[in-house]
């Protein structure tokens, strides 16, 4: 038994290593990227102030200071920093979280900011969709298809290929305005709209209180349902565990809190194993990737909920966004356990396809052997996490995954 669990954990150590790629990772007292240089693969940086004018022909993650992009990016854009300033074009998504957000670049697929002064200027075009939440939001730029704001004051004057969907106190929408779909606001007062504005569907008006704190965080509901539905299953369970722990010795802990991974991990992948599936695949086709991106998130969640605290939103969002990272963590590690599972199904020619339970008993055992090992222990679960958090995120994009690679056992 024990040469099993041996061989186990280094074909466990042969995944982590086995399936890294050339991604790169940038020394921090870099500070300045020349445009006549090519990056052939993704990029990974954290840095002070960073001026960024190279080519990269896969993604760019990273956190900074301040960041100016003006390089051409053939990937995505995930960064976080006090400052963002995005000038050169982008062919896959920009993921942008700080302070301040200024883009003026053409996207090839989906913008997503979070800030306290977000402006899209002018020479902005996103083809796909757009998403900003933030204090202040000015929008000068064309999105192909809809755009959803969140924020305190919001200006529009741009153009939009689908729907605007806007909630704020203060909505202007300026003469040279373009809405090719519906224009549905949510806002204490009914906005003056005039006649030299373009707007081909319809318009709907949907009236909120000006000061209530449910209306104020409304666009969080989803979030607040799912960590409300997630503690009360987790009181519950954790309450039983304890209970069985007290009436049977402290010896059994281990095992009980075991066997609430496996219930708990059993019920998550039972609810969606079709996104179950997908992170698998993610973390399998993208491991480097989801493993900057995972680290990135743990480093920036604790910032994002200090800066939700001390700027725009509040101590409520602040306290949502620790909740959510903790919700986010558990699902990622459930996601990698199932992943490990899975290749060593695929390996051992056990034959089972993932998601099962199988797999994430056979990921969960490899790990907890692992995180046990004093020495690399804390290696292993720090990358469990990430890989998790990681493939979670890049799960989402609208892009078609293979996932063959991940749902059928290995030939003889």
């Amino acid at each position: 038994m024990k040469s099993k669990l041996i061989y186990l954990a280094l074909i466990t150590v042969v995944i982590i290593t086995g399936t890294l790629n050339a991604s790169i990772f940038i020394d921090v007292n870099k500070k300045s990227f020349e445009p006549d240089t090519i990056f052939n693969d993704d990029v990974f940086i954290v840095g002070n102030n960073i001026k960024f004018q190279s080519h990269i022909t896969g993604d760019l993650i990273g956190a900074s200071q301040d960041i100016v992009f003006s390089g051409i990016c053939n990937g995505n854009i995930n960064w976080a920093a006090r400052r963002i300033t995005i000038n050169g074009p982008v062919d896959g998504s920009i993921r942008g979280f700080a302070q301040t957000i200024d883009i003026n670049s053409r996207v090839g697929r989906n913008l997503f900011a979070v800030g306290e002064t977000i402006t899209i200027g002018p020479g902005t075009s996103v083809s796909t969709d757009i998403d900003l939440a933030g204090s202040k939001i000015i929008f000068e730029g064309s999105v192909g298809n809809d755009l959803v704001i969140r924020g305190d004051k919001i200006i529009i004057d741009g153009k939009v290929g689908g729907d605007l969907d806007i909630k704020a106190s203060i909505i202007e929408i300026e003469p040279s305005a373009v809405i090719e779909g519906d224009l549905i606001y949510k806002s204490p007062n009914k906005m003056k709209i005039g006649d030299e504005v373009v707007i081909k569907g319809d318009t709907r008006w949907i009236e909120i209180e000006e000061d209530s704190e449910q209306e104020k965080y409304s666009a969080f509901s989803p979030i607040r349902f799912l960590i409300i539905m997630f503690m009360i299953f987790n009181f519950i369970f954790s309450l039983f565990v304890f209970i069985v722990a007290l009436a049977l010795g402290n010896a059994w802990m281990v095992p009980l809190m075991f066997l609430a991974l496996i219930v708990s991990g059993t019920v998550l992948v039972s609810i969606n194993k079709k996104f179950a599936l997908k992170a698998i695949s993610v973390i399998e086709n993208r491991f480097l990737v989801s493993l900057g991106l995972g680290i990135l998130l743990i480093l920036l969640f604790p910032l994002a909920a200090f800066i939700a605290v001390v700027t725009f939103v509040g101590i409520p969002i602040g306290i949502i966004i620790i909740f959510a990272f903790g919700i986010l963590s558990f699902v990622g590690v459930i996601y990698t356990a199932q992943f490990v599972g899975s290749y060593l199904s695929r390996l051992l020619k056990i034959g089972k396809q993932p998601p099962s339970f199988l797999c994430l008993f056979i990921g969960i055992i490899v790990l907890a052997g692992l995180i046990l090992i004093p020495v690399i222990g804390w290696f292993v679960a720090i990358t469990a996490l990430a890989l998790g958090l990681g493939s979670i995120i890049l799960s989402f994009e609208k892009v078609k995954i293979d996932i063959n690679t991940t749902s059928k056992p290995s030939s003889t």
